[in-house]
């Protein structure tokens, strides 16, 4: 999925990101991958991205066009002489304010040209010099930005805590919606699509993040997280009845029918999108590495939903709802009883799927006696203990004891 940008000159450009994983991505074809190399070296001669050039050069294994190298490091060099002169004459004739712009600058040029060391260098050092919580979270989401852009989680994770940090001195409301965001996002690579859909939803009505994500992005990853995260209560009334989400859903193809024929429990429509969705998580710089993951545990979950309102249905019968053969339901709803994720057993002989899923009041009851039993334990083990010291101390004392509290609690 490549990114429109609604601010193109926004650094890093995201959609560069975009083009290099699918240029080293298993799941793109041919085609896919020569189109994200045309864009990926557009992007690079128009901004003279020597240092990105060269980093590609290496995981490419590929020898970089010495001429354009030389090209863009001469631009580079030229522009890092101004910039630096631009900080040295803030430092002799200007005050503060201007010193901090001119490092910013040096720093954002940096990013612009994917020189990953020397970017988060001079970020920090524009950190230093920056007084205010605004300013400062502003070089913080930017950092953050260029720590999504590279792939690297421990800086995202890092300047994530920093924000949240300076956030508690000050900041207004258009930096926590965007440091939302931001989180979910970071969530979202990290596998914790719980944690990602909350912040989504918190963030759909005000989203202004467009310099990391574009809204039709925003939207398909809350469908992506939402639908695996929230129950349906949550999804019919956030998602699916969102009039923001409403104006972007059908921009993805087939993100609109997958949530919807999965709430609806229709199920055999809902397959054919499903395989589709799937096949865009696959191709997603996020979402790639936990397409596994994912598609076992919405399959999971449409088999839950499926079997809720059944003591016991025929394999047959399931088959035909998913438009599948029985052999291939057989084989999944195996797999999750035995790992122990649905609560139902397979009668081979009848042909069926028998549920003991327990409802939540059955649940409920089962933990309150539990909790009872281990408190009522623990009262027996206190009944002894004074009881043991009854014998050793005389209950005179005990008495002395408990007229020394009372007094005490009167006074």
């Amino acid at each position: 999925m490549t990114l429109a940008a609604e601010n193109p000159r926004t650094f890093p450009d995201m959609g560069l990101a975009d083009a290099r994983h699918i240029l080293f991505s298993d799941a793109a074809s041919s085609n896919e991958k020569e189109e994200a190399r045309k864009l990926l070296m557009q992007g690079i001669e128009r901004d003279s991205m020597a240092p990105f050039y060269q980093a590609l050069c290496e995981r490419l294994g590929e020898a970089p066009n010495q001429a354009l190298m030389t090209k863009m490091q001469d631009s580079n060099k030229e522009e890092l002489t101004k910039l630096e002169a631009r900080v040295e004459d803030a430092k002799e004739n200007l005050g503060d304010t201007e010193v901090r712009d001119a490092l910013v600058a040096k720093a954002d040029y940096f990013l612009q040209i994917g020189d990953k060391d020397k970017c988060l260098e001079a970020f920090e050092v524009a950190y230093e010099k920056t007084v205010g919580a605004g300013g400062r979270l502003d070089n913080i989401l930017t950092v953050i930005r260029g720590g999504v852009f590279f792939g690297d989680l421990s800086v995202v994770k890092k300047q994530i805590d920093r924000a949240e940090a300076e956030l508690e001195k000050g900041g207004d409301w258009e930096r926590r919606n965007k440091l939302r965001v931001y989180k979910g996002v970071y969530l979202m690579m990290v596998r914790e699509f719980a944690g990602a859909s909350k912040l989504f939803l918190e963030s759909v009505a005000t989203f202004t993040a467009v310099e990391l994500l574009s809204f039709k992005q925003f939207v398909y990853y809350l469908v992506i997280s939402c639908s695996l995260a929230c129950d349906r209560k949550t999804l019919k009334t956030k998602v699916i009845d969102s009039s923001e989400v409403a104006q972007a859903i059908h921009e993805t193809p087939h993100l609109k029918e997958y949530l919807t024929y999965f709430y609806t429990c229709k199920y055999d429509e809902f397959m054919p999108h499903f395989y589709h969705i799937i096949t865009s998580v696959s191709k997603d710089r996020y979402l790639a590495k936990h397409v596994r993951f994912y598609a076992r545990y919405m399959r999971l979950n449409v088999y839950r939903q499926f079997l809720a309102p059944y003591k016991s249905v025929t394999i047959a019968a399931m088959a035909t709802a998913f438009g599948v053969s029985p052999q291939f339901i057989d084989e999944e709803v195996s797999s999750f009883i035995s790992s122990g994720k649905l609560q139902c057993k397979i009668d081979k002989v009848g042909g069926t799927i028998q549920s003991e899923t327990l409802d939540e009041r059955n649940v409920m009851y089962r933990e309150v006696i539990k909790q009872g039993d281990l408190v009522l334990n623990r009262i027996q083990k206190l009944s002894k203990v004074i009881d043991m010291y009854l014998v050793f101390v005389g209950p005179a004392a005990v008495s002395s004891v408990f007229l020394i509290m009372s007094r005490t609690a009167d006074s």
